[in-house]
């Protein structure tokens, strides 16, 4: 398993949902890890994404969304906030 854990910071806040959604949608990842994404970013209790299979590919993929969003994000082997 593979975790991006996806930490709570007020200034997840300041970032428009709808531009959030509109770049997950772009991305090649399962419909449950853009879901689980999106949720994580704007809920106060941190979360994050599992990748059961170990698909470094999407997990890359939503890392670098996360940064070009200043999303901060932690990837990982088990979860941090579990």
């Amino acid at each position: 398993m593979l975790f991006l854990d996806i930490p709570y910071v007020v200034e997840n806040n300041r970032i428009e949902k709808e531009k959030v959604q509109r770049e997950l949608a772009l991305l090649e990842i399962d419909e449950k890890a853009r879901s689980e994404a999106f949720a994580a970013v704007y809920n106060m209790r941190p979360r994050g994404v599992l990748f059961e299979n170990k698909d470094l590919r999407q997990a890359q993929m939503l890392e670098k969304v996360f940064a070009k969003l200043g999303i901060p994000y932690r990837l990982a082997e088990v979860s941090e906030f579990a």
